[in-house]
């Protein structure tokens, strides 16, 4: 990513790192504890070859880390605020979609006569 933005280049990139829904998936199994490549393949129905794509991507931005432990590495977030901001995002989300529930129900309702147009 070019520089262009100054200070706000890596906000852009660890954002677009979380702008895939899969990968936001990975976060979401991450923020509940570590896997394996393996267990994240079982669990998000991801072929292995895309887990490691998006993993390798995690890990480029500084997201995921990964520790060998014999044949197998294991996948853990980098820092718990990853998966804190992702839950703050989600709290967003979910006050959005309310207001826009309760709003639709207001609208539902029926309208009132004004007073000045009742006979």
């Amino acid at each position: 990513m070019t520089d262009d933005a100054g200070p706000f280049t890596p906000f852009a990139e660890i954002f677009a790192a979380l702008a895939h829904p899969k990968r936001l998936e990975i976060v979401h199994l991450l923020g509940n504890g570590e896997h394996t490549a393996g267990e994240i393949v079982e669990k998000t129905g991801l072929s292995k070859a895309n887990v490691s794509q998006h993993i390798n991507l995690l890990k480029a931005r500084g997201l995921v880390h990964c520790e060998k432990r014999g044949t197998y590495c294991h996948y853990r977030l980098t820092d718990p605020a990853v998966w804190e901001t992702c839950e703050r995002i989600r709290h967003i989300i979910l006050g959005r979609m309310e207001l826009t529930a309760r709003r639709r129900t207001e609208l539902a309702r029926p309208l009132r006569p004004r007073p000045d147009t009742q006979g």
